[in-house]
């Protein structure tokens, strides 16, 4: 028969390997969050702050005639790309699912991208992370844009 301080030790020990996975998850979000944020506020400086240095991001974007172009991003590219002056832009990322084991994760969503306050297109954002000094760094982005059949935001419209 199982004794009572071995369940109770199981069961503590589950509670406390939920929590530590909340409080990842948790902080994986947070630096998307701060991703985002960084997009929306031209911020280069937080952008720069949730990214690895020297990381590789790509992009995918399906052509009209059905094929697919990729673009890549190095480091500089992609800070001065999301960061440029001239324009308003908003990225929104709902129904994310996480992915952790140890010191790495993965962050994969839906999204909706806006210019202007005009819907611009949707797709689908894959972010590699990694754990270095008690928090989580953007060590790849890819993402795809589509401009076609792309699913109502559960979000809503923007806010004018």
């Amino acid at each position: 028969m199982v004794s009572l301080s071995r369940v109770s030790i199981t069961l503590i020990c589950s509670l406390f390997f939920c929590t530590a996975l909340a409080d990842e998850r948790q902080a994986i979000l947070e630096t998307v969050e701060k991703f985002f944020l960084a997009i929306e506020t031209k911020d280069r400086v937080l952008l720069e702050s949730i990214l690895v240095p020297d990381s590789l991001n790509i992009s995918s974007f399906e052509k009209p005639d059905g094929e697919s172009e990729l673009t890549l991003a190095n480091y500089g590219s992609m800070i001065s790309m999301l960061t440029r002056q001239g324009r308003e832009a908003k990225e929104r990322a709902w129904d994310e699912t996480i992915l952790i084991q140890g010191h790495i994760a993965v962050f994969w969503a839906p999204y909706d991208f806006h210019v202007d306050k005009k819907f611009t297109h949707c797709g689908v954002d894959s972010f590699q992370l990694v754990k270095t000094d008690e928090r989580w760094l953007i060590s790849n982005a890819s993402w795809t844009r589509e401009t076609q059949n792309c699913p109502q935001s559960p979000l809503g419209p923007i806010r004018q």
